[in-house]
């Protein structure tokens, strides 16, 4: 009998090593709420993220400009003068048919910007837009950070990357609609983490 309560806890144990293994964070699989973003409150600066333009204006502030949290967040505005979308990003892989969240904040105070929000591009092996998903708009001009989520009712659920995406392009977006805003707008305190469900092992243990 004792014989055989040792083969069943080195089963055990395997079994729970294995699971370990299996779950542990790896690229586009982090454990739930785990962050998936490089420097997602730009502390290190523009580190790990690109602006999609030249005339992009992006770099970090910091005091007494608006930080939401830590020391640091990004500024972007526009330098050619003219209107449009503008936009920094970073790439996260990701597991197809997953279970996915962002939220971050954004700070617009300028009628020359229509609108802040954020955006996830899916993408596939050869890296084509499969489709996007958008927060909700921050149109009004607030003096304070704004919450934008994806889903956008910031609830705590999530969204499903396609069954065939393998990245996910994080975009923190502006749009320009009068040339030469004098007051950026600012994101800081991003967050994509993995919300795939938990896995269970049943241990059955037959007693003759």
């Amino acid at each position: 009998m004792k014989a055989r309560i040792v083969v069943i806890s080195l089963i055990v144990w395997v079994c729970l090593l294995i699971l370990f293994a299996l779950l542990s964070p790896s690229p586009g699989r982090a454990s739930g709420g785990s962050n998936l973003l490089q420097n997602p409150g730009f502390e290190e600066g523009t580190a790990s993220w690109l602006p999609d333009h030249s005339f992009t204006d992006f770099i970090t502030i910091t005091h007494p400009y608006p930080v939401h949290s830590g020391e640091w967040a990004a500024s972007l505005n526009r330098i050619d003068g003219a209107g449009g979308e503008i936009y920094i990003y970073q790439d996260v892989p990701v597991i197809g048919g997953q279970a996915y969240s962002l939220f971050g904040w954004a700070y617009k105070n300028d009628s020359g910007f229509s609108c802040a929000k954020l955006r996830i591009e899916w993408k596939d092996a050869t890296l084509q837009t499969i489709v996007d998903e958008e927060s909700y708009p921050l149109e009004e001009n607030k003096d304070a950070y704004h919450l934008l989520c994806i889903p956008r009712e910031c609830d705590g659920t999530s969204v499903a990357a396609p069954p065939n995406a393998v990245k996910a392009r994080i975009e923190a977006v502006a749009i320009v609609v009068s040339p030469n805003p004098e007051i950026s707008v600012f994101f800081d305190g991003l967050s994509f983490t993995y919300q795939g469900s938990k896995v269970y092992i049943p241990l059955v243990v037959k007693n003759n």
